[in-house]
C-alpha cells in the first residue's frame, strides 16, 4: 500500500517481502523520516474477515512504545454506483499511538492511494507459525 497523506507532502508506504512487513514514512523524493521493519512473529495484522462492502486489512508495527497501525482496503461498488473510470476507490490510513494513548490519524488522499490486497500476509503469518481465530478475531499461536 502507498499514498500521499491528505494536506502534507508525507508519503507512507507499506511492503514485504518473505522476511518481514516494511513501513516507510517521509516525504516525496526524500528518504524516509521513518522507516521499520517487522518480522511476522511480531508483526500485528488483521485479515480482512471476509464480509462488508469494503475489503480492507490492517497492520500495525511498533518502534519503542510508538504503535503504527496502518489500513488500507478497496471499496466495492455495486451496480449504479461503480464509477467506471475509479470502479474500486481505495483507501488508507495511518494511526499512531503511545501506548495505549492516541496521539494522531494521518488519512491517505484517495486519488493517490495504491493498494493491492492478497492472502500473502495471511501466509506468512501462517508460515510463522501462528493461526487465525475467527472467534476473537486474533493470532494463535500453533500447537
Amino acid at each position: 500500500m502507498s499514498c500521499q497523506i491528505e494536506g502534507k507532502s508525507a508519503i507512507l508506504q507499506v511492503c514485504y517481502d518473505a522476511g518481514a512487513a516494511h513501513y516507510s514514512y517521509g516525504p516525496r523524493g526524500g528518504p524516509a523520516e521513518l522507516a521499520l521493519s517487522e518480522s511476522y512473529d511480531t508483526l500485528g495484522y488483521t485479515p480482512w474477515p471476509g464480509v462488508g462492502r469494503a475489503i480492507w486489512e490492517a497492520v500495525t508495527f511498533t518502534n519503542g512504545q510508538y504503535t503504527y497501525m496502518v489500513s488500507g482496503g478497496v471499496d466495492r461498488m455495486f451496480g449504479d454506483e461503480v464509477d467506471t473510470d475509479n470502479p474500486y476507490p481505495q483507501f488508507g490510513s495511518v494511526t499512531v499511538s503511545k501506548g495505549d494513548d492516541f496521539l494522531a490519524e494521518f488519512t491517505c488522499d484517495r486519488a493517490t492511494t495504491s493498494f493491492s490486497w492478497s492472502d500473502n500476509l495471511f501466509d506468512y503469518k501462517e508460515a510463522a507459525g501462528f493461526e487465525w481465530d475467527d472467534r476473537d478475531s486474533s493470532w494463535k499461536a500453533r500447537r
